[in-house]
């Protein structure tokens, strides 16, 4: 595979981008910036970490999957100071993955978050009526559910993802469907997901919410004959009024109009979770108020995140940083892929702008299978090849693309394709694991 860029293209890309992340004018600028967008971090951090722990909690209830399991629900880390070794290999910043399991029992199994979250009266009759995850030799045929494994991927992490890629309503829904469809989703499901997503995203902002609803950001909420009322669009677009009580109605509640029969739970008109004492939060919205805190507290870690396994002598000269040599490497397999597609697009799909979109295709269909940090992506790494390719196809002709062209890409691209991913994963890591074994050695 071969490109046309000239080195003195290159040159100054690599020096731009140490200029701008890896030198010390440009940690310090970013430390400056990070100390002025603090506030809207905050604001960012209280409104979406609530919503996404709460909507996985009443999902992995309703879905069968473990809290633990849920992700980015789990997903939560430490930043912590490094040794001295460590400092001298340019690791500023250290973070642990914190284990929700031993932090807080009830992540365990379901059967442990029902018992330690709702009362006694309604927990015995949630769980024997909770629909079981299909485990051949296990569970009971007729009371079990089977999904494939893309499906439960979707549900477990992806389609929260797919929310923060697409924030716009319409442009959620299309692209949540195409996944759905991919995954081999049940129709119910689509449904119920969807649904149940978009209703604890609109109370949250039409209503006010204990535990889910964010002071200063949250509306008074309307109320009608003793229930509130949020205003919701359903999956076929049509606008409605829900009405609702408590928060746990809108996670896992059956809500008239808006659950699928089967997809929620008959729940009274007053909260069925159990509150310590009488009085405070249910147990498991220390896990979420605690994660959102600790975010906004660890706002200023963010720079040294960024310049991670950066030696001092490398943020003075950027002819010895091993990082942006590394940048280096990845834009130049960037830049043969964007090169060979070039070559390949018919000259009346030629322009610019469509020109950009088949390269953007491409490096889509490589990447999203080959994310090395990011959550989210498991329902595509999960799929098989054709029906990430249906999926992959299917994006792009919405958006304009030539279906053969897409075709004949993507078949040319299979001979070399997982190579360039395994490539990208190692130069990806690289640097990090070389720094870290540096200091275990030292």
């Amino acid at each position: 595979m071969s490109f046309d860029m000239s080195y003195s293209d290159f040159y100054l890309k690599k020096l731009k981008y140490f200029e701008k992340t890896l030198s010390n004018d440009a940690i310090y600028s970013t430390y400056l910036r990070t100390l002025d967008v603090a506030p809207l971090l905050a604001s960012y951090a209280w409104l979406i970490l609530p919503w996404i722990d709460l909507a996985q909690l009443g999902l992995g209830l309703l879905y069968d999957f473990d809290p633990m399991n849920l992700v980015p629900f789990s997903l939560d880390f430490e930043a912590k100071l490094p040794t001295v070794e460590e400092t001298l290999q340019g690791i500023w910043m250290k973070f642990e993955r914190i284990r929700y399991e031993e932090l807080y029992e009830w992540t365990t199994s379901i059967e442990e978050f029902v018992t330690s979250s709702f009362k006694p009266e309604h927990a015995e009759g949630i769980l024997s009526s909770r629909i079981r995850a299909a485990v051949y030799g296990v569970t009971q045929y007729g009371y079990s559910a089977f999904d494939p494994l893309p499906s439960r991927e979707a549900v477990r992490t992806t389609l929260l993802r797919l929310r923060l890629l697409r924030p716009s309503d319409p442009s959620y829904r299309m692209a949540a469907e195409e996944l759905i469809e991919q995954a081999e989703c049940t129709e119910a499901i689509d449904e119920h997901v969807l649904d149940r997503l978009m209703i604890i995203s609109s109370a949250q902002r039409n209503a006010f919410v204990l535990g889910l609803g964010v002071l200063g950001m949250s509306r008074l909420t309307r109320v009608e004959d003793g229930w509130g009322v949020v205003p919701v669009i359903d999956h076929e677009g049509n606008p409605a009024d829900l009405r609702f009580t408590t928060l746990d109605q809108l996670q896992l509640g059956f809500l008239l109009g808006m659950t699928p029969l089967g997809y929620g739970y008959l729940l009274p008109k007053e909260s069925a979770y159990l509150q310590p004492e009488g009085k405070g939060d249910p147990i498991f919205l220390e896990a979420t108020i605690r994660k959102a805190r600790k975010v906004v507290s660890a706002a200023t870690t963010f720079t040294w995140s960024y310049s991670n396994y950066n030696k001092p002598e490398e943020m003075e000269d950027w002819h010895k940083s091993q990082r942006t040599a590394q940048y280096d490497l990845l834009m130049t397999q960037r830049a043969a892929i964007e090169d060979w597609v070039e070559k390949r697009i018919p000259p009346e799909e030629a322009n610019p702008v469509r020109a950009r979109q088949y390269k953007n295709a491409v490096l889509q269909a490589i990447a999203w299978r080959a994310k090395r940090h990011k959550w989210g992506y498991d329902a595509w790494k999960a799929m098989t090849e054709d029906q990430f390719k249906e999926w992959w196809k299917r994006n792009w002709t919405r958006q304009g693309l030539s279906e053969p062209v897409l075709d004949r890409l993507y078949e040319e691209m299979r001979v070399w394709v997982r190579r360039i991913q395994r490539e990208k994963l190692d130069i990806g890591e690289k640097v990090r694991r070389t720094r870290l074994s540096l200091a275990l050695t030292s």
